[in-house]
């Protein structure tokens, strides 16, 4: 019995080590496996969090690069001849009956480009009011509405390009529109800043009703500036400008003849 108790002990010692390794064994084998998923799961993030650091790279170098080009630009030896502005007040209608016609007084005129074919432009709280040219000496204006008012302007989110005008039968308008994009009620019409009279982004209204034509698109507007006001301020393009970009078209123009 004493042989047989002593058997059935070291039994019971060899059987508890035996589950004993083989929890340990266990245990190992979870913790290795879950050392190999965290690893995975670590080099899973710190892969993203490179492409992550790529792509913040690439955007950082695209960036970089346009603030290069816009330094290059600023400090380069074009001049940026910006516009020259005077504050004009109306005097009196040009006609009885007729609001889209007003008389302006220029204080120090001698200032201001004194020229027949020059075209002012006339804006008020930074929306197009009309435009305005020399007549006999004197300042007129032709407020939007008017048959002789008339400039480039852009539509839209697309930017499409059109030339606002009178019509005798639909008002002041906005002609020659391309047939694509469409435009939509409701656009923004704003200067384009192309046709030496205005500067860019100059708000003129937005569009009321859009009409198509065979080639083309035709918009009636709601002005953002319909009354007559006391002031206006004149936008003058300078001679420099004008002359640089009159010598430009007129080579553009010879090199299309050749």
């Amino acid at each position: 019995m004493q042989v047989s108790k002593e058997i059935h002990t070291k039994v019971l010692f060899l059987s508890d080590s035996i589950k004993i390794g083989i929890l340990n064994l266990n245990n190992n084998i979870i913790n290795a496996i879950t050392r190999h998923f965290n690893q995975a799961e670590q080099i899973k993030h710190l892969t993203n969090e490179l492409k992550n650091k790529e792509s913040i790279q690439y955007s950082f170098d695209f960036l970089t690069n346009q603030h290069n080009e816009l330094l290059h630009s600023i400090h380069s030896n074009l001049d940026l001849n910006l516009p020259n502005f005077h504050l004009v007040r109306t005097i009196s209608y040009v006609n009885i009956n007729d609001y889209t016609k007003i008389w302006l007084e220029v204080d120090h005129q001698e200032t201001i480009t004194k020229t027949k074919n020059v075209i002012f432009g006339l804006i008020h709280n930074n929306q197009v009011a009309g435009i305005a040219t020399l007549s006999n000496g004197r300042f007129i204006g032709f407020l939007n509405g008017d048959e002789k008012c008339s400039y480039s302007v852009i539509v839209g989110p697309n930017k499409s390009p059109g030339i606002a005008k009178y019509d005798p039968n639909k008002g002041f308008i906005i002609d020659y529109i391309p047939l694509y994009p469409k435009i939509q009620v409701g656009d923004n019409i704003y200067t384009s800043g192309y046709d030496e009279i205005f500067y860019p982004n100059i708000l003129v209204g937005q569009v009321e009703s859009i009409e198509e034509r065979q080639n083309y698109q035709i918009a009636t507007i709601k002005l953002a500036s319909n009354q007559t006001s006391q002031f206006y301020w004149l936008v003058d393009i300078d001679n420099q400008e004008r002359s640089f970009l009159q010598n430009n078209s007129n080579s553009q123009q010879n090199s299309n003849q050749k």
